[in-house]
Formats: structure tokens, C-alpha cells, sequence
């Protein structure tokens, strides 16, 4: 058996992925990132560069950069001295907001429509039972021969 512990002299930082040392920023290490990430990142440089905290030289070549960025740390060290977007406010306890999408005025005009054929039908069956024929069927005369 083996006492020996090779990554004992290490920090517990760099053992366990994801620590989070209060010191420093939530993506220490080098998380690899995706394109949600990097296009996320591209929303906020062009809302500086509109708000007037970036120039358009300084706007693309942060974004040439972020483009090519592979990590979390990359991306943090392009908006590391740009303030940071508000929180959006949270509604009443702890449930977030969710959007709701605009109704479609299609289902309310095939809804409309559907409503419509009903109402006809059910017409179109009143009608019919009150001018239903209640008596036995006429008898027509025989044809007479020649």
C-alpha cells in the first residue's frame, strides 16, 4: 500500500474544479466556453461601444478577440474594465420572471372559424328537425297502363 500522496503539495484550488476562492472571480480556471458564450459576450462589447465606453477600434478587436477565444478566462479578461449589465429585478419571492410570448392570431382565427361551423351545424339541424316530414310517407297512385 502506498502512502504517498502526489498532489498533496498542490493548493485545493487546482484540485477540485469549480473551488471558488472568495478572493478571486467566479472562473478562475480555464473553463472552455462555447459559442452562447462568446456571442453573449459579443452583445455587451456592442452595447458599451453604443453606450460610448468603447471606441470602434478598441469594439473590434475585442470582438476579433473574443471570437477566438477558447476559455471563460479569455472572455473575463475582454470585459474585466467594463462595468458589469444590471441584474434583471425578480418578481414577488424567489421565482424569476418568465416571458411570456405574444398570443398567435392565427389559433384565435381557427378557433373563430371552428366556432363558426359548429353554430351553422347546429343550426342547420334545428332547422331540419322542424321542417322534418312527421307523417308516413305520401302514397302516389299506381300508374295505370294502357
Amino acid at each position: 500500500m502506498v502512502n504517498e500522496d502526489h498532489d498533496a503539495e498542490q493548493p485545493r484550488e487546482e484540485l477540485v474544479p469549480g473551488w471558488h476562492v472568495p478572493s478571486r472571480t467566479r472562473y478562475d480556471y480555464d473553463v472552455r466556453i462555447g459559442d452562447a458564450e462568446r456571442d453573449a459576450t459579443m452583445t455587451q462589447l456592442r452595447e458599451h461601444f453604443v453606450a460610448g465606453r468603447l471606441t470602434f477600434d478598441e469594439l473590434t478587436e475585442r470582438i476579433d478577440a473574443a471570437l477566438i477565444a477558447k476559455t471563460q478566462r479569455q472572455i473575463e479578461a475582454l470585459i474585466a474594465d467594463l462595468p458589469r449589465p444590471p441584474r434583471a429585478a425578480r418578481t414577488s419571492g424567489d421565482v424569476p420572471a418568465v416571458a411570456t410570448e405574444a398570443p398567435d392570431p392565427g389559433r384565435f382565427l381557427v378557433l373563430a372559424m371552428l366556432l363558426f361551423a359548429l353554430a351553422t351545424w347546429i343550426l342547420i339541424l334545428a332547422w331540419m328537425s322542424r321542417h322534418a316530414w312527421s307523417g308516413p310517407y305520401p302514397q302516389f297512385p299506381a300508374p295505370r297502363g294502357p
